[in-house]
């Protein structure tokens, strides 16, 4: 017989004279679940139960998949939240967030997540990502004023800590 979450393939109940073999049986868990084992041990899904001397009545034991869900934070970053958690199938993970250290910001998910807190809902396979951030940058303009010009580039993208291209003031002739 089969056990809760799963049926059996093949001919169940059986009759089978004695020292014969039975014909074979396989054990079929429902979607989001695994084979555990017969309630005699034997640790395949599938069997045939052969030379049969005595009466046999054995369960199908299934259990309900499980999966990883791995949360890391790249350079410029932390988390807070749980990571690793494990969640069953169609199950929901707990929510993780990411924090940017300072001078950072935070960017996104490596798989395209735009929102710093995420909880994964229906989870269905292991998931393993990445919290990206990057160096915050700062925009430096010069502009001239009347009657002078400027010399190298007007216009620069910084990161924090660090300084633009030197520029020059030059007055018209």
């Amino acid at each position: 017989t089969a056990g809760a979450d799963g049926a059996i393939a093949g001919e169940s109940p059986q009759t089978v004279a004695h020292g014969a073999d039975g014909a074979t049986v396989e054990a079929l868990p429902v979607e989001g679940h695994h084979f555990v084992q017969w309630s005699d041990g034997m640790l395949t899904a599938t069997r045939t139960d052969l030379n049969v001397t005595g009466d046999l009545a054995v369960t199908a034991e299934f259990a309900v998949n499980t999966y990883t869900l791995t949360y890391t934070a790249g350079a410029g970053g932390a988390l807070a939240g749980v990571s690793p958690q494990t969640v069953s199938h169609g199950g929901n993970g707990l929510a993780v967030t990411a924090f940017a250290e300072d001078w950072h910001h935070f960017v996104q998910w490596s798989d395209g997540v735009l929102t710093a807190t995420r909880t994964d809902l229906n989870v269905t396979a292991d998931l393993a990502v990445m919290a990206e951030f990057a160096m915050n940058t700062h925009t430096l303009n010069y502009t001239a004023g009347a009657g002078g010009a400027i010399l190298g580039a007007a216009a620069q993208t910084v990161p924090y800590g660090s300084g633009g291209t030197a520029v020059e003031a030059v007055p018209e002739e």
